[in-house]
């Protein structure tokens, strides 16, 4: 348990780190797409997590984005609905006798399965995010425009992680 803890914990730095100190710097189509990785952390949490503390964690999430992008608010926003929706989700997806693991990747899920799972979540928080971003009437293509190219790109390096954890040993 604690170590499962520390993991999370080493999770959460790493993956806010490298969203603050490389991927707000990297934009695709002049622009137009950003990898948004730090919210793998909400999505890579256990499925037996208790649901009272994704809340909570994804506020913490994005607000610590906030502070460093300097964007009032709009992550913890995004976030704070991306971990709402998370436990909707998972339960939509779930067969009926349940996953075989605890954590959501594509060997536990299959691979259909966890791009659905990732996917939805993934738009959903891109739509909110940059729906904030450009909150006007005349500007909503746009929003949709980023959202949806973000969305490609972030499921992207998703993907690779989990390629590259197909090896280890999953909790």
């Amino acid at each position: 348990m604690i170590g499962l803890a520390i993991r999370n914990i080493v999770q959460f730095i790493v993956l806010v780190l490298l969203q603050v100190l490389i991927l707000n710097q990297v934009t695709f189509f002049d622009g137009w797409a950003q990898p948004y990785l730090y919210i793998y952390f909400i999505i890579a949490l256990p499925f037996n997590f208790p649901n009272r503390f994704i809340l909570p964690l994804g506020f913490i999430t994005g607000l610590t984005i906030d502070f460093f992008t300097h964007t009032p608010g709009i992550h913890a926003s995004a976030t704070l609905l991306l971990a709402y929706l998370r436990p909707y989700v998972i339960k939509s997806i779930r067969p009926r006798e349940g996953f075989e693991s605890v954590t959501p990747s594509i060997r536990n899920m299959g691979f259909s399965k966890y791009l659905t799972y990732i996917f939805i979540l993934v738009l959903a928080h891109h739509i909110w995010l940059f729906g904030l971003l450009y909150f006007s009437t005349h500007l909503w293509l746009v929003a949709l425009g980023h959202a949806f190219l973000s969305t490609i790109f972030t499921l992207l390096l998703i993907l690779l992680i989990q390629t590259f954890n197909q090896d280890r040993k999953t909790y």
